[in-house]
C-alpha cells in the first residue's frame, strides 16, 4: 500500500505527518522502479547529455543529503556542500543494490531527524547555499519530498524507455 493510504501516526503533530509521510511517498516511488530496474538499465544513457537511471539515483541522495544539512546541522558548511554538488551527476557504476541500500538509509536517517525535530523549530529559518538564503525548515524538507518525487518520475519514463528499446 501507498504510504500516504497508510493510517497516520497520531503521536506528531500534522504538520510532522505530512512531511513525513511525503518522504515515505517519494521514497516509495523511486523504490518501486529502481528495484525492477535491470543492472544493464542502471547506467545507460538514452541520449548525449541525457542522465542515466543510476545517475538520478544518485543525485536524488546526494542532494537530499546536502539538503538536510541545510535543514538540520547547525554547522553545515555551504563551501564544502557546494563543492559536492558538483559529484552528484558523474556516474559511480555502483551495484543496483548498493544504491538502494544507500537510498533508504538517506531517506531512513532524514526521516528520523524529522521525528526529532520539534514543530516549532521546522517553522524556523535555516540558510542555504553560498548565498545562505533564509528558508523555513518545513519548507525546505517539503522541497526534498518534492525532488525526489520529481526524479522517481524520471526514473519511470527512463526504465519504460529501456524496456521498450531492449524488448527480446
Amino acid at each position: 500500500m501507498e504510504p500516504w493510504l497508510q493510517p497516520e501516526d497520531e503521536l506528531a503533530a500534522p504538520q510532522v505527518r505530512d512531511l513525513h509521510t511525503s518522504l515515505q511517498q517519494a521514497l516509495y516511488w523511486a523504490r518501486q522502479h529502481l528495484e525492477v530496474t535491470p543492472e544493464e538499465a542502471l547506467w545507460w544513457e538514452p541520449a548525449p547529455g541525457v542522465p542515466s537511471i543510476g545517475a538520478r539515483i544518485q543525485h536524488l541522495i546526494r542532494s537530499s543529503q546536502r539538503l538536510a544539512a541545510y535543514a538540520f546541522d547547525p554547522a553545515a558548511d555551504p563551501e564544502q556542500l557546494a563543492a559536492h554538488a558538483a559529484q552528484d551527476w558523474l556516474p559511480s557504476r555502483c551495484s543496483k543494490q548498493e544504491l538502494l541500500q544507500e537510498l533508504e538509509v538517506t531517506f531512513r536517517q532524514l526521516q528520523e531527524q524529522l521525528r526529532r525535530a520539534e514543530p516549532e523549530a521546522l517553522q524556523q529559518p535555516c540558510f542555504v547555499g553560498r548565498k545562505r538564503l533564509p528558508v523555513r525548515r518545513s519548507t525546505l524538507v517539503h522541497h526534498i519530498a518534492e525532488h525526489a518525487s520529481y526524479h522517481a518520475g524520471q526514473l519511470i519514463v527512463l526504465l519504460r524507455l529501456w524496456q521498450a528499446q531492449h524488448r527480446t
